[in-house]
């Protein structure tokens, strides 16, 4: 609305309201094809749709189907590719300070937008079993939901702000999860922007050298900047077919069936789900291949714990048997003394 206000350099909203509709009308239109020269399709109705709402709260009548006419066709959006675990180990590498693999790795684990990470404060983790962590994401709202942390990407959150409290700073239930660069940590505490993060990303990306490819007309990238994690996330645990795919979109707060709005599990089944894909998810080799051996190993226990159980059950199986014979042939004995006696 302001852009459009600035645009023609109007005074106020109130003088949108009080032109005549049939000269507004034209000039919605000019402004469409106007944007049409320097945004991208997909940008123009988000534009635009604003402007209606206001006109329709306002009881103004424009005629939206004739200027929703002059909308250019959509494109097809960019970055439908994803980061791959090398790139993410090559952003790692070249990241210069604990906060920007502490966000890496977080954007990784979570799968959750950057633009949901500004919110977060300390109160929003949860300790889990294995090292893990559970994220509130879009805390106290209609959009809420929970993801997790693996044990990697855990560790070093907390290598962070342990690094915050050693700097001065007094970690708190209502600190935020990641914070703007201060000289001391004693600073008042500003939360990390969605406009700071990206260009956190932007400047690892360079430094790593990192290459994306340029498409539609060089404007946009393959892979995006942060939407790259949850693509990779989303595709690693959409490819295990031992993990349910209703869960995998609750993880990734999308609500697009009647599985979002019925289906309701229970932490503990979330949180099992999320384990299936640990090793996947975790960026470092020698950390994966751990995380691995720890799975063999539990499920070598767990393994052993059946076979016990199993045979336990055959013993006492065996122990039943061995009892209701005994009993067979006591009562047999006795009979037979019975029939001896009365001879």
């Amino acid at each position: 609305m302001t852009r459009f206000k600035d645009f023609y350099k109007l005074k106020d909203f109130d003088s949108i309201i009080q032109m005549d509709q049939k000269q507004l009308q034209i000039m919605i239109e000019d402004y469409v094809m106007e944007i049409k020269n320097h945004l991208s399709p997909n940008t123009i109705p988000t534009r635009i749709f604003p402007i209606q709402t206001f006109c329709d709260v306002n009881d103004v009548v424009i005629n939206w189907k004739k200027i929703r006419r002059l909308f250019p066709a959509k494109v097809k959006r960019s970055g439908s590719k994803a980061w791959t675990t090398k790139n993410i180990q090559k952003m790692l590498e070249h990241s210069p300070d604990i906060r920007s693999k502490a966000l890496i790795h977080f954007l990784a684990s979570s799968g959750v937008r950057i633009g949901a990470i500004q919110e977060l404060r300390l109160r929003h983790l949860t300790e889990m079993p294995g090292g893990c962590k559970s994220v509130i994401v879009y805390p106290e709202s209609t959009e809420e939901y929970v993801t997790y942390l693996t044990p990697e990407a855990s560790k070093v959150l907390d290598a962070y702000l342990n690094k915050r409290r050693e700097d001065g700073e007094l970690i708190k239930p209502e600190s935020p999860v990641f914070r703007t660069q201060y000289q001391i940590g004693i600073q008042k505490v500003v939360p990390l922007s969605e406009r700071g993060m990206s260009n956190v990303m932007q400047r690892v990306i360079k430094r790593s050298l990192i290459k994306r490819e340029k498409i539609n007309n060089g404007q946009r990238y393959d892979v995006q900047l942060d939407h790259g994690f949850r693509k990779r996330w989303n595709t690693i645990l959409k490819l295990n077919k031992d993990v349910s795919p209703a869960i995998v979109e609750k993880m990734m707060g999308h609500k697009v069936n009647l599985d979002s709005v019925y289906l309701t599990p229970t932490d503990d089944q979330m949180f099992e789900e999320f384990q299936k894909e640990i090793a996947d998810l975790t960026i470092d080799d020698s950390e994966r291949v751990r995380v691995e051996n720890q799975n063999l190993e539990s499920e070598k226990t767990e393994l052993e714990k059946k076979v016990n159980e199993i045979e336990q059950m055959k013993q006492q199986q065996a122990d039943e048997n061995t009892r209701r014979d005994q009993a067979l042939e006591y009562l047999m004995r006795k009979e037979r003394e019975r029939e001896i006696k009365n001879i």
